[in-house]
């Protein structure tokens, strides 16, 4: 989260979020922040409310994400469901005294725990690429409601748009990286049987799991994308932080079962999916800008490791993971 959104988020605001669900500021608690802010609240069962501000979302790109997730549920897709406000709005929003906003949405907190050691199995992991398989072969179908604007496509975030504004001068080499990459994957062909709205961020973070099913949420990052982009960030999140001797391991443990879940239920080119490492790329360098973009009180522990670990390798064009991922397709 950027410093000056912080400012904003005034005991004030918080007073009100909780006024548009009938509770008062004191029964809201913190859960997390990075993107945007997160707060849970009970009254007949537990909810979610999250706070995003303008210089991240406008409203338009909320009721497109909101519209997508209904039509998930629609289809029986296990997705954390909105909740409307008193006012019976799905999507409220609170002025700033800068003249900027707060969009605010709540949903139902998903079903089951969050992913530990003691579910990481491969049922789980095979359930876990089935559900993303599902999302995809869903999104072939999807129709944009009336009145609902269409979401932006991957290369328009607000991240990539403004990656020079976030990266410090001297990471000249990683920008140009970046741009190389998305240059790269700018030349996929694009069909339905590859590229359509998916949520870009299915981490173990983002869903909660109950009897080896996911229920997902947190669908903020919902763009039009290449299939395997999902695929990758799977991976990614499972292993990047992992002991360099163990990372391979990690993948072989997820991937193999992941990928039977996923083709189980939907069909991915043996060329579309082979472009994995380019995606890996991707989110390594996104990753990278996040952190100097989100971290303003200097960098912290974490974000640190990150940037001394993954720097060179961005800059020197090292796979994340030297692996012959056709072993699992």
């Amino acid at each position: 989260m950027e410093k000056f959104v912080k400012e904003l988020l005034t005991d004030k605001v918080l007073e009100e979020v909780g006024s548009l669900y009938g509770v008062k500021n004191s029964d809201l608690y913190f859960v997390g922040g990075f993107e945007n802010y997160i707060y849970g609240f009970k009254t007949d069962k537990e909810y979610i409310v999250r706070i995003t501000h303008s210089s991240h979302r406008n409203v338009e790109e909320i009721k497109s994400e909101l519209d997508f997730i209904f039509y998930l549920a629609k289809c029986k897709s296990k997705v954390s469901m909105p909740l409307e406000s008193i006012n019976n709005k799905l999507v409220e929003v609170i002025t700033c005294k800068d003249g900027s906003y707060f969009i605010i949405c709540a949903f139902e907190k998903a079903i089951g725990t969050p992913p530990n050691r003691d579910n990481l199995t491969p049922e789980f992991f095979f359930s876990y690429g089935k559900t993303v398989g599902e999302f995809h072969r869903l999104t072939k179908e999807y129709n944009i409601r009336p009145g609902i604007k269409r979401r932006y496509n991957w290369d328009q975030d607000l991240l990539i748009i403004n990656a020079k504004k976030y990266l410090p001068k001297e990471d000249e080499v990683v920008l140009k990286r970046l741009n190389e990459v998305i240059e790269e994957i700018n030349k996929i062909d694009k069909n339905l049987n590859n590229f359509g709205l998916i949520h870009t961020d299915i981490h173990m973070g983002n869903f909660y799991v109950h009897n080896n099913e996911l229920t997902v949420f947190d669908f903020d990052d919902l763009a039009y994308q290449y299939f395997i982009s999902d695929i990758a960030i799977a991976l990614y999140y499972f292993t990047f932080m992992k002991d360099e001797k163990d990372q391979l391991l990690f993948a072989d443990k997820l991937m193999e079962p992941f990928m039977k879940g996923y083709l189980s239920i939907n069909h991915l080119s043996k060329e579309d999916y082979l472009k994995i490492p380019l995606f890996l790329k991707l989110r390594e360098i996104i990753l990278y800008i996040v952190f100097h973009r989100t971290v303003d009180a200097g960098l912290n522990e974490f974000a640190n490791k990150y940037i001394n670990r993954y720097k060179n390798r961005i800059i020197n064009n090292i796979p994340f993971l030297d692996i012959d991922f056709l072993k699992y397709y």
